[in-house]
């Protein structure tokens, strides 16, 4: 047993003296320096110029490596700007280094800032050095590359594009086990993302990559990504994929056959397929539970988490309505799309939307919005319509129905100077173009037909204005009942178009009790404010069981005109008053019967005499 352990102490003894005579040989036999050249030739093969500036050292713990110094590189084919990086360590295996060889089996890069001039040099940047199980080696095999771990910590991305510049920050990248032969390995990621505008968002991937370098696919098994930051909820995404290409540097497609999003407390499921190649085209599936856009916007300036800036400064997206159909559309480059996205419900600040559905079609500079429906304000929307884009102004064409409105609970969100209940059905046809919200209602042009069920006027009492008018010519005492400050009418029915930012209502008929009502008017959309022609005509003797008794013959059965003209938002009690025509007709009528009844004349002279006042009261 004695002898044993004298043995085993021996060998060692030999070991450790070994591995001091190795070491001391590297430390005094071969200078790490002299690979500077053949480091930088094996980046030359990979297209990239490379510089090793710092110096070059060894390390032996935890594993044999070499630490360098700072680095410039750069590469044209690649899209790599002058870029560099502040220490590298590349560990190095022993058995080639017996040999006379470097083998690199992993690399590790503190403080790199890349600067790019295409978005696929971001992957071909990261490919690589990746090399895995496929060494990539140099013309005189003296030097191998062998990567199947690579980190990359603090590192800085710059990436050129037509629109800005694309700044990522704080890079933590980890690769190991890397396979090319399609074996999957895992990759940790995050980085923060500055925007040109708002807060920057935090990023952070967590999956399992598979790499076929023959066929230049990549495949994603169980990603995971969240994002977090300037948005009020974070925002996290689990999904399975494939991408085409994306190893060589050229992107050909992308499909995420699972999608799983997380929006705060919704979540959403579905499928896409991307073909980057030309001609370029989009295929996205979503659907999902309740929305609210709070989780998705950042809080707005008033605090209600809706998005919308409050303080008389409108929400970008409220300007341009249109960024949401034009931003697919401007990624696919003239090619094709489709995309459907249904949900349980949408909340946007004050407006709900119920089963929400979105079909959209996509080709060229035409966006075709096959079905939008939803269930809102107590009744239900169905639109379809298509933007044309390939003109200097987008021109949209649409067809619009909705069916069972509560007029009131729409305008106390989208236009509450307005104060109009009852319940709604509308139909409408129309075009407009533009770029923003002022211009779109500028040219907002088109005809349909509206219908009203119980309709109340809040702020316009249009019984009171006709009773008081028969209430003078019949030198009747004033009401001493309040009258109500508003009317509700019977059904109303009319034609209506849209031009110029005027909303014309031609042939309206509507009514209070016995008293009918028709007419035309004009609603001014931008100034808020209207134009109205009331016709009154009295069938029966009382309007209403609320209302006034007429007795006199020159009021019943006779066409009456009011005059309603105001803002939505001063209308009151003098807002509608009768026709000033009417009511001069009125008093020339009364002048003549008067001298009639003085006079006694026979029926002849009495006609030449009307005749002769008439005249003479119309000058």
């Amino acid at each position: 047993m004695k002898k044993a352990l004298k043995i085993l102490a021996i060998l060692a003894v030999v070991a450790v003296l070994c591995a001091a005579g190795l070491v001391a040989y590297l430390l005094f036999a071969v200078d790490p320096n002299s690979y500077k050249p053949r480091l930088e030739q094996a980046a030359r093969d990979q297209g990239v110029d490379l510089t090793i500036a710092g110096d070059l050292g060894w390390r032996f713990f935890p594993a044999l490596a070499i630490d360098v110094g700072q680095t410039r590189f750069a590469s044209e084919s690649h899209g790599i700007a002058p870029s560099s990086i502040e220490t590298g360590r590349l560990a190095l295996g022993w058995r080639e280094l017996l040999q006379g060889r470097v083998a690199i089996k992993a690399l590790a890069i503190d403080g790199a800032d890349l600067h790019l001039t295409r978005g696929d040099a971001a992957g071909a940047a990261v490919a690589t050095p990746a090399t895995g199980d496929q060494p990539i080696e140099s013309a005189d095999r003296q030097l191998a590359l062998a990567v199947d771990t690579l980190s990359l910590s603090n590192g800085r991305l710059r990436l050129e594009q037509a629109d800005g510049t694309l700044l990522l920050d704080d890079i933590q990248l980890r690769l190991r086990d890397v396979s090319l032969d399609g074996g999957a390995f895992p990759v940790a990621a995050s980085l923060t993302y500055h925007r040109a505008a708002g807060e920057p968002l935090d990023l952070a991937l967590d999956t399992r990559l598979a790499v076929d370098r023959a066929q230049g696919q990549l495949r994603i098994e169980d990603g995971k990504l969240s994002l977090a930051g300037a948005l009020p909820a974070p925002i996290a995404l689990n999904f399975d994929g494939t991408v085409d290409g994306v190893i060589d540097g050229e992107l050909r497609r992308a499909r995420i056959s699972r999608l799983d999003i997380a929006l705060g407390d919704t979540h959403l499921t579905g499928s896409a397929d991307y073909t980057h190649a030309r001609p370029r085209a989009l295929t996205l599936t979503l659907a999902g539970g309740d929305l609210d856009t709070a989780a998705l916007l950042p809080p707005s300036a008033n605090g209600d988490g809706s998005g919308e800036d409050g303080e008389g400064v409108d929400n970008p997206s409220d300007a341009n309505p249109l960024a949401a159909l034009l931003a697919p559309m401007a990624m696919l480059e003239g090619g094709s799309g489709r995309i459907d996205l249904a949900l349980d419900s949408l909340r946007h600040g004050d407006l709900n939307l119920r089963a929400p559905r979105l079909g959209v079609d996509i080709d060229g500079p035409r966006v075709g919005v096959r079905e939008l429906a939803a269930g809102i304000f107590g009744g239900q929307l169905a639109a379809s319509g298509t933007l044309d884009a390939g003109r200097d102004l987008p021109r949209i064409s649409f067809q619009q129905r909705l069916t069972g409105i509560d007029l009131g609970a729409a305008l106390a969100v989208l236009a509450e100077d307005v104060n109009i209940t009852g319940t709604l059905d509308l139909d409408f046809e129309g075009n407009t173009r533009g770029s923003d919200s002022e211009a779109l209602l500028a040219n907002l042009a088109g005809a349909g037909k509206l219908r009203l069920e119980d309709p109340v006027i809040a702020t316009v009492n249009l019984e009171k204005s006709y009773c008081e008018l028969a209430a003078l010519v019949e030198k009747t005492p004033a009401r001493e009942e309040p009258w109500p400050a508003g009317t509700r009418l019977n059904t109303l029915a009319s034609p209506l178009r849209i031009a110029d930012g005027i909303l014309h209502l031609d042939d309206y008929s509507t009514g209070i009790g016995n008293l009918g009502v028709r007419g035309a008017g004009r609603i001014d959309l931008d100034r808020k404010t209207f134009d109205i022609e009331a016709i009154t005509r009295l069938t029966g003797d009382r309007t209403s069981d609320e209302g006034c008794l007429v007795k006199s013959k020159r009021v019943r059965d006779r066409d009456i005109p009011l005059r309603c003209k105001d803002s939505f938002a001063d209308a009151g009690a003098g807002s509608c008053k009768p026709d000033q025509a009417f009511v001069n007709s009125l008093v020339k009528d009364e002048v003549i019967d008067k001298i009639k009844e003085k006079t006694n004349l026979d029926d002849d002279k009495a006609e030449a005499l009307e005749g002769l006042l008439k005249g003479l009261l119309n000058r």
